[in-house]
């Protein structure tokens, strides 16, 4: 797991689509437990199960980068999905607009690759 912290801040904007969730209506609302093959970068892959809300966290993170600030509290999950499945998702910081008075905000960035499980196929 890796999280750039402190005072290190991109100077590039998040990449284009990157998810600002405005509430749970945000992401997909299937929540029934499903399996994703996790291939990270010197480990063998891996089959991982989740559900609820930690899986339509996961969906969105696989489709693209998520801003850290929502109503729903994302960073629970986040971290939730960091400590018990061993998923790298890093967590980027960017410097602000100095029009919104916020000097930092940060972007969570999936850095496995990943891919869903159905039946006895993997399908990205």
């Amino acid at each position: 797991m890796t999280v750039t912290t402190g005072t290190e801040f991109k100077t590039e904007r998040p990449a284009p689509g990157t998810l600002w969730v405005t509430g749970w209506h945000s992401l997909k609302s299937e929540t029934t437990i499903a399996a994703f093959l996790v291939e990270s970068e010197g480990a063998d892959p891996r089959t991982v199960h989740v559900s609820k809300n930690k899986r339509r966290i996961f969906e969105a993170l696989i489709d693209n980068p998520m801003y850290c600030a929502s109503p729903c509290r994302l960073s629970h999950y986040v971290m939730l999905l960091r400590e018990e499945q061993g998923l790298n998702i890093e967590t980027e910081w960017y410097s602000n607009d100095p029009k919104t008075g916020r000097e930092r905000f940060g972007v969570y960035v999936l850095k496995d690759k990943v891919t869903r499980i159905t039946g006895n196929e993997v399908r990205q």
